[in-house]
């Protein structure tokens, strides 16, 4: 959005249109980059739950996905819980 702006000099009905997403989100983006010079807000807290499963065990989940990929729902959170 910010280089839509900055760069393309679209409008923010433009880049609403591109984003599929309102106005108010655009100027909400834009005021963020202006006051922050990012997208996000530095100062709110992150929203919803902390991540359960660390880097290991999804990597751990990923591995036994490539070697069986067949592999039922239950049957994985077997094999996690087990390690």
């Amino acid at each position: 959005m910010v280089i839509w702006w900055f760069k393309q000099h679209k409008t923010a009905a433009e880049i609403a249109g591109l984003a599929s997403c309102s106005d108010i989100t655009v100027y909400d983006v834009l005021r963020l980059h202006r006051e922050y010079g990012q997208v996000t807000n530095l100062y709110t807290h992150p929203r919803g739950h902390p991540h359960i499963l660390q880097m290991a065990d999804i990597e751990y989940i990923h591995s036994l996905l490539l070697a069986n990929p067949a592999l039922y729902f239950d049957e994985l959170q077997e094999q996690l819980l087990s390690v």
